[in-house]
């Protein structure tokens, strides 16, 4: 409840149902999975509770976090739903640690200019870049399915 990542509404009557039943586990793990079954948190926010993280699931008011999709040199990619619109992006965060040299942050923006400048059914479009509390991110295309490394670690090279 605090990390307020769970629907309220939906989580007050998921717990007024169970509490009638039994109640929610004690241990962590058992009671996150039933959480995750139930479609109040993800896979990610529920690892991230129960690692003791409450904070940023949220970026701005505009954007929830979902899931980590991958991570690179440059950051972390993660699924995200915009709160107003209920729409999948894909986010990609340029970790504070990284601004201590400027050269990361035009490359960043260097980056998202040359995404923006891209439209192709086949490429994924930008959105946005935005920042929010010192965190840099580009607002991205959300595909569903597998990246073109892993097609190509799996397939080999394409013609």
């Amino acid at each position: 409840q605090k990390s307020g990542v769970a629907d309220e509404a939906k989580l007050k009557a998921y717990l007024d149902r169970v509490s009638g039943v039994g109640a929610l586990p004690a241990e962590p793990t058992k009671a996150a999975g039933l959480l995750v079954r139930e479609g109040l948190l993800t896979f990610f926010q529920a690892k991230q509770l129960k690692l003791g993280r409450y904070k940023r699931f949220t970026i701005g008011s505009k954007y929830r976090l979902l899931e980590l999709i991958g991570a690179g040199g440059m950051g972390a990619v993660y699924l995200c739903e915009h709160t107003l619109m209920k729409r999948l992006v894909a986010l990609k965060v340029l970790p504070v640690e990284k601004l201590e040299d400027p050269s990361n942050l035009e490359r960043f923006h260097r980056e998202a200019r040359a995404v923006a400048a891209l439209d192709h059914p086949n490429i994924v479009r930008a959105y946005d870049i935005d920042v929010h509390d010192k965190l840099h991110f580009l607002v991205m295309e959300y595909v569903d399915g597998c990246s073109l490394q892993d097609v190509v670690a799996r397939h080999g090279p394409m013609d």
